[in-house]
């Protein structure tokens, strides 16, 4: 199965991420590292069936490129962190609600299976 993760490359994701490769799974990461650490994925680069992207899910033609070939999206993009949060608060707020409505989106007009966590 093709899976897409938004926010891979967090705790949680990259847990996902090893989960999902060790049950045969073909993963691609797209995080901007915002709040996710490339450390958390270090031990996957290079491995054949994983791809890792840095790049924010607001970047719709990146994302629409990629979503059609997709089995499965896991989206656990967002902006975390009180520092982050209050530092630019309307970033924040774009990332989460625009960047969510860009997958759910095209998730609908590809009709993908999403998960929204």
């Amino acid at each position: 199965m093709r899976v897409l993760i938004t926010g891979g490359a967090g705790y949680i994701g990259s847990h996902l991420v090893d989960a999902l490769i060790k049950r045969g799974n073909e993963v691609l990461i797209i995080d901007n590292l915002s709040a996710g650490k490339i450390e958390n994925l270090r031990h996957l680069l290079g491995h054949p069936s994983f791809h890792f992207i840095n790049d924010s899910i607001l970047n719709e033609a990146l994302l629409e490129r990629f979503i059609p070939s997709m089995d499965l999206i896991f989206h656990l993009a967002a902006a975390v962190g009180v520092r982050n949060i209050l530092q630019d608060p309307l970033a924040a707020i774009n990332t989460n609600v625009r960047g969510t409505e860009v997958v759910l989106g095209l998730a609908f007009k590809y009709w993908k299976r999403l998960v929204l966590a």
